[in-house]
């Protein structure tokens, strides 16, 4: 249980971040390197409002999540579609935009650890092993927005067409799909999900101005396990990657933890180009 439950929650985690990756690319075909960076700063604004202002804690988890929402939009509006069609610059520009975020909380706040107080304080007994009331309402709600996030690109008329158009873009376009109104869906969604992630990443360990690096690392390696646009793909992919990982860390060595998604990300790579779900572009 030491290893299944901070697996879980870590999987629930880089979860959150994968899929709104992977949506943002299955839609608009954009590699959004900024998007760890929005993870951040929701931490910071969860921070700020909560332990900064006095904000409660319900109220300062949204505030933040509508940061990261606003960051999101912020990046569709301001650099993606201004450079539509050309890939390069919207890479670079997306890097760029993440490490000037970077700097940005390093001036406000320094380059200091900070950590959250506990969202819910207190420990439960699970089957024998004291687990924080933080890691299980993290588990819950990662959980909750995974499937959410399901229904609604399987239940709903406006997720069944984000389906379509990252399955078969020129075919959703001339049948009629508006596609501005599905990329600001998928960038609100994306902007949404990475905020909770940053939030729990943070109270998990503790905020650093450079916290965004390595979950955008692995949440990019879970996508092209789980395959580029597919949302259950990435879902499987970060629960192999994410135990697998845990179990490393615990028992070998925690310097080993990255390197276990490393490794089958380039076995995907050889054996199977497209990932687990993905399909071929």
């Amino acid at each position: 249980m030491n290893i299944v439950i901070p697996g879980l929650l870590i999987s629930g985690l880089y979860a959150l971040l994968a899929v709104g990756f992977t949506m943002v690319y299955g839609v608009g075909r954009v590699e959004n390197l900024a998007h760890g960076a929005y993870a951040m700063v929701a931490a910071y604004v969860f921070y700020s409002a909560s332990a900064l202002l006095g904000l409660p804690q319900g109220v300062a988890f949204l505030v933040a999540i509508l940061a990261g929402i606003g960051i999101s939009l912020a990046t569709y509006k301001g650099l993606v579609k201004r450079f539509s069609g050309n890939a390069v610059a919207t890479f670079i520009s997306t890097i760029i935009l993440a490490l000037v975020l970077q700097y940005v909380v390093m001036v406000i706040y320094n380059p200091a650890p900070r950590n959250l107080l506990p969202i819910v304080p207190g420990v439960t007994n699970v089957l024998g092993t004291s687990v924080s009331n933080d890691l299980i309402m993290a588990m819950g709600i990662s959980w909750a927005c995974l499937g959410s996030l399901l229904f609604f690109v399987r239940r709903t008329h406006l997720g069944r067409a984000i389906r379509a158009i990252s399955e078969d873009p020129k075919g959703a376009i001339v049948s009629g799909i508006d596609l501005e109104r599905a990329n600001l869906v998928t960038w609100i969604w994306a902007g949404a999900l990475a905020a909770v992630a940053g939030i729990f990443f943070g109270a998990y360990t503790h905020l650093v101005p450079g916290m965004w690096v390595f979950p955008l690392i692995m949440a990019f390696a879970i996508v092209i396990v789980g395959g580029m646009g597919s949302i259950e793909g990435s879902i499987i992919a970060a629960y192999i990657i994410g135990v697998s990982e845990t179990a490393m860390m615990m028992l070998i060595a925690e310097q080993l933890r990255g390197v276990f998604g490393m490794g089958i990300m380039i076995i995907i790579l050889v054996a199977r180009p497209r990932g687990l779900l993905g399909k071929e572009m």
